[in-house]
């Protein structure tokens, strides 16, 4: 995530997170507030994020995205305090749960049924940290595919495949070798 991304993030939460405080009766300010002092967006954030295998193949990406829970809960509670109006924790609660919601559907990023065999079988050959090279790995995954799925890909295909998770930041190519850069979860395939 560059910068700008971040900045954007920021404010695109913010709104969604005021629209949602209105609807559920409190100040459009909570909403804000609660972006402004439990979330940190990060830019340019170098953790590995996490392929998750099966049904919904998705690649989640949490290191730019934090949200400190315990303390906008303790905010949240000093809130009821404050005003005596228990239903208040419970919308801010709410809240704080559509919050993470907006979260997390803005760090998954789904990949498609190819994405999903090529990362499966980069993580069973362990293309983390020795690598594969791109030409050893096209053969390697044809064959694989031909046996798995009795059908031939076209090498364009696996590239393109290829291409879309170096988009993505789900791998790395450096040097002519493919690197896979996210920690895989899930079903085999």
């Amino acid at each position: 995530m560059t910068r700008q991304e971040a900045i954007d993030y920021d404010n695109e939460l913010k709104n969604q997170m005021m629209m949602a405080a209105e609807s559920l009766g409190l100040e459009k300010k909570i909403g804000a507030d609660i972006v402004n002092s439990y979330v940190i967006v990060i830019p340019e954030d170098e953790r590995k994020g996490m392929i998750f295998l099966g049904n919904d193949a998705a690649s989640y990406k949490f290191g730019n995205i934090r949200l400190d829970l315990r303390k906008a809960i303790i905010a949240g509670l000093e809130l009821v305090a404050s005003v005596k109006l228990p239903e208040s924790f419970f919308n801010y609660l709410q809240l704080l749960i559509i919050g993470g919601f907006f979260i997390k559907k803005s760090t998954k990023q789904e990949i498609g049924k190819l994405d999903a065999y090529i990362v499966y079988r980069l993580h069973v050959i362990n293309a983390y940290e020795i690598g594969i090279s791109e030409e050893t790995f096209l053969q390697d995954f044809q064959n694989w595919y031909q046996e798995r799925q009795e059908k031939n890909l076209d090498a364009s295909e696996i590239e393109l495949s290829i291409e879309r998770l170096y988009q993505i930041k789900a791998l790395d190519i450096v040097d002519g070798k493919i690197y896979l850069k996210e920690h895989v979860v899930g079903k085999n395939m």
